[in-house]
Parts: structure tokens; sequence; C-alpha cells
């Protein structure tokens, strides 16, 4: 996952606004970040602990079920189980609490999660759990009085966000196109979302009124 803010340049050629927007997009190896233009590291909880998972489940299958150490070996590996799952609940917890004060609009894509955790990629899906932390994003940002925009996520990657069609490979990794926008191609794609998602903003008169300040939240170590 990457969550990219747009620069300061590109929302106020958008709108003269004293809103400031975020805008979400998918990397497998990236989570979102408030920073304006940057990314965080996906913590890949699953993928940290695979090694000893493996290690304990070939534990498990080896002894003789329903003897003590069948259950004792199962127990470790629910407990590792569960571990992965609160780093990943934390993790996610945090953050969207931490863009969610940040932000007055967030705009993500409207991605097929279940479509994604069918192929191919099934297990970084899984790992990364997009599903899970939109919820945690969406409640959130309805109790603080923020906006979550969903948007079309086809072609997000292709167009320059100034406008211009700038296609590229799967492989390609870079944004370069005629208009001079040189830079990633997650930070491309994310100031497409965001563009669609101000777009969305305007045309629903229903979300017009968002509040420009949410309440704060502090975490006690």
């Amino acid at each position: 996952m990457v969550c990219l803010a747009s620069p300061a340049w590109w929302t106020q050629s958008l709108c003269r606004s004293m809103i400031q927007w975020l805008a979400l997009t998918w990397a497998w190896n990236r989570s979102p970040s408030p920073v304006m233009g940057k990314s965080r590291d996906n913590p890949r909880c699953y993928r940290r602990t695979q090694k000893e998972l493996r290690r304990k489940q070939r534990h498990v299958s080896r002894c003789i079920k329903r003897f003590s150490g069948w259950r004792k070996a199962c127990r470790l590996t629910a407990k590792l189980h569960r571990h992965v799952f609160h780093q990943r609940n934390d993790f996610q917890h945090k953050l969207s609490r931490e863009l969610v004060n940040h932000y007055g609009l967030i705009a993500v894509e409207d991605l097929n999660v279940k479509g994604l955790a069918g192929g191919m990629l099934a297990k970084s899906v899984h790992d990364a759990s997009w599903s899970s932390f939109i919820r945690k994003l969406l409640y959130k940002a309805e109790s603080a009085d923020r906006v979550l925009v969903k948007v079309d996520p086809r072609g997000t990657s292709q167009p320059c966000p100034g406008g211009k069609p700038a296609p590229k490979k799967p492989w390609n990794r870079l944004h370069q196109c005629s208009c001079g926008l040189n830079t990633t191609r997650d930070h491309a794609s994310a100031l497409e979302i965001l563009r669609r998602g101000l777009r969305l903003r305007t045309e629903t008169p229903a979300i017009a009124g968002v509040a420009l300040e949410a309440p704060s939240f502090t975490y006690r170590a």
C-alpha cells in the first residue's frame, strides 16, 4: 500500500481550500503514510513470522492427535497466529487514526480485494489486509467528520495527473511525462486518485460541508 498526499503546488492548483487532502494507492511493499509525497514500509507481519509458523505447524503435523504434546503444539501455533493478527491490527489502528487526524478528505481506490486475494498475489493481499484497513479508516473518518471517497481503480496508473496520457507497462515503476512531471509510478497514481476524489467531492452535494478540524488522540506507551 502506498499512501501519498499530494504536494502543495498540486492541491492549490486543483482547488483553493483550507482542507488537506490525501490519496491512497496500492503497492505490495508499502503502507499508507501521512507524510507529503512519502511512503511507509509495509510491516509484513505474516511474512516476518512465516518461517517460525512453518516450524510450529510441522511440529503439529508430526504429533499424535489429541495427546498432550499435540495440544501444546496447537496452542503455541495459535498463539503465534494471534500475535501476527494483533501486530497488524495495532499498526492499522494507529495509522488510520493518524491519517484521519491530519486530513479532511481521503481518496482511496475501490479495489476488488476478494478477486486479488484469489490470484498469484494472494499471500501479499492477505498480509496487507487492505479491506480491514479501509474499514478502520471509514469508521474513524465518520466519527471525526472527515470524508472518505472511493474512486474507480481502473486506469489510475496510466494517465498523467496533469491530464496527458502516460502509458506504462506493469514493470515500469517510474512516471515520466512530456509535461515535465517525473516521479514514481505510485506517486503519480496517488495524484490521479486524488484528482478523481476531489471531482467526486465537488459532484456530491451531500458531502460538501466537511469539517476542517477533527479531535486529536494520543497513545500512551
